[in-house]
């Protein structure tokens, strides 16, 4: 078994083992069947290695991703014509769960959630989905931005200060 890997091979692996997890959860929370998650993910990865030769450096390697990323979940809704039952809800059920009725309240919840954080502005809804639905640190969002730390902890702040003063009017 030749163990030597060439460069190329090298940067795949490396640009995989950096992004993956990532990618996927920036579809979890968005697809709910977990093999089109799955799915999702492995086509983001071979899009980004057929178009790497296309990546010019102007933006940050990591928005390049999420950019790819992007684009593959809108061309998957695109696509989609029925809703698929959610397979990781059941799965992931226990004995000691909260009932039906409280998991469909909670589920709620967090669609109104998430509904308030699309009147955000389009920089603060960037930061508020790179960093709970991808869980990157402000560093990372800062890179993959292209902005500065400071520049992304204000976004991060002024966006959760508006989401909490729209849910509270919501009750």
């Amino acid at each position: 078994m030749n163990t030597t890997r060439t460069h190329e091979q090298w940067n795949h692996q490396r640009i995989y083992e950096e992004y993956s997890a990532h990618i996927h959860r920036y579809f979890r929370y968005r697809v709910k069947n977990v093999w089109d998650v799955e799915d999702l993910t492995t086509t983001v990865f071979v899009k980004v290695y057929a178009k790497l030769d296309q990546y010019d450096g102007r933006h940050p390697f990591g928005a390049w991703i999420f950019r790819i990323a992007h684009n593959t979940l809108v061309d998957y809704l695109r696509k989609k014509r029925e809703c698929p039952v959610d397979t990781e809800t059941f799965a992931a059920m226990k004995a000691n769960d909260k009932l039906p009725e409280e998991r469909l309240l909670s589920r709620e919840s967090h669609d109104a959630l998430w509904k308030n954080v699309r009147t955000l502005s389009v920089d603060q809804r960037r930061v508020i989905s790179l960093r709970y639905l991808a869980d990157l640190r402000m560093n990372e969002i800062a890179k993959i931005l292209g902005k500065s730390e400071a520049s992304v902890k204000i976004l991060h702040f002024r966006g959760i200060r508006k989401l909490q003063q729209l849910m509270a009017a919501q009750g």
